[in-house]
């Protein structure tokens, strides 16, 4: 940690506050009329449940004369502590400190070297998904905190718990858990899958115990997914062709899935040369953010149509992708990677803009976007899947560095 550092936080903070507390940004994401909204309403969710309202139900809610949205958390969330004093702790500084941690942590943690390095570090914080994240204040910005943290202290059942508690709030989070394979390079498979297990017994149970609070999650579940704007997901493409030719949404689906998948194989075996060098590396801080990062992010865009503020996650990539860069700058793999992460960060300014700014028509009933708008989220979703292909190849060959690893040793 340096000085230099600090400084360059300060002025990542200074910058953010000032944009939530302005207009501009609305130039570039779909800004709601209450700063940290997302934040805000699982808290009328933990009023309503103590007020003994349920909110296990279908109905409208109400508390008091105030209307509240649907409840689409796990239900371990209402055992949260809750009461007035707590609220407008909740309310008024828990997001800014979520915002302050997050910047200053993740920069010590990627601590830039060079030009290059600051250039990418003010570009993942400053860009439209990551502001919308902030703007928002989602759940996910604790989320990455817990990551974060999960590499600098050893005290590992905190981890776990905060895992198992995370998971049952929001399913993801489960790959938190990936760091029973990474906090102890000497812990052997067996100990691995019996930590494991315990941890899993534990989700069930909880979930068997409040079952009907989790049936009505997986029945009812709002569905919070992106459509054609702010989507960060694998079926981009597949949304665009089904709009332009009007055939079958889950044809164009299958397609693309296939073909990412090939494409995945097809860059991890022009890239194995790398295994030999990842290999070097593995069971560093750095690496172990990237891996369990990378498992959000296979989930987020493999498997659900994301919201672009999912994306945060690509900053603690960032850490292991410039430390290995420095460490060996003539990879070429990782200089392109590097370029990649600039110019795709760089394109959301104007995908933030036309998101915002192109405007939602209907023509007979049916839904109609610009070609301006067409294009540019076509751009978008090739930029992820490219650098997707590149960072899903590296996180393959990790994964099988650590699993051989734990297999080779002793029982």
């Amino acid at each position: 940690m340096t000085l230099k550092t600090i400084l360059h936080s300060f002025i990542i903070l200074i910058a953010v506050i000032i944009l939530l507390q302005t207009d501009y940004l609305k130039n570039f994401i779909w800004a709601a009329t209450d700063l940290f909204v997302d934040f805000k309403i699982p808290l009328e969710w933990l009023k309503c449940h103590s007020l003994g309202v349920n909110l296990l139900t279908l109905e409208a809610l109400k508390c008091g004369d105030r209307a509240v949205s649907q409840f689409n958390y796990g239900y371990i969330f209402l055992s949260l502590p809750y009461n007035e004093f707590l609220d407008s702790i909740y309310r008024n500084y828990v997001p800014w400190i979520l915002i302050v941690l997050m910047i200053f942590l993740s920069t010590f943690t990627i601590n830039p070297k060079n030009n290059i390095e600051f250039v990418v570090l003010y570009l993942s914080f400053l860009n439209p998904s990551s502001m919308l994240l902030v703007e928002r204040m989602q759940l996910d910005a604790l989320f990455y905190l817990t990551i974060l943290l999960t590499t600098y202290h050893r005290v590992f059942f905190i981890t776990w718990l905060l895992g198992v508690i995370f998971s049952l709030i929001k399913f993801y989070p489960v790959a938190i858990l990936a760091t029973v394979f990474l906090e102890d390079k000497k812990r052997n498979l067996k100990n691995i899958l019996i930590i494991l297990s315990s941890l899993l017994f534990l989700i069930f149970l909880y979930m068997f115990i409040n079952w009907e609070g989790y049936s009505f999650m997986l029945n009812n579940m709002l569905p919070g997914k992106a459509g054609y704007h702010f989507l960060f997901s694998l079926n981009g493409l597949a949304k665009i062709f089904n709009y332009l030719l009007e055939i079958k949404y889950q044809f164009f689906l299958l397609i693309t899935y296939l073909f990412f998948f090939y494409l995945l194989k097809k860059m991890i075996s022009k890239n194995y040369s790398l295994y030999k060098t990842l290999k070097l590396e593995v069971y560093q801080p750095n690496s172990n953010i990237f891996v369990i990062s990378g498992y959000f992010l296979v989930f987020l865009f493999i498997f659900v149509s994301s919201y672009a503020y999912k994306e945060i996650y690509l900053i603690l990539l960032l850490p292991f992708i410039l430390s290995f860069q420095r460490k060996y700058p003539n990879n070429i793999f990782f200089k392109n990677l590097i370029k990649l992460i600039i110019l795709r960060y760089a394109f959301l300014f104007i995908y933030g803009f036309f998101n915002v700014h192109d405007g939602i028509s209907f023509v007979n009933g049916e839904r109609v976007f610009t070609y301006y708008f067409l294009i540019v989220i076509f751009i978008k979703s090739i930029l992820d899947w490219i650098l997707m292909l590149m960072i899903f190849s590296i996180l393959f060959l990790k994964s099988k560095i650590i699993f051989t690893d734990k297999i080779l040793k002793k029982i």
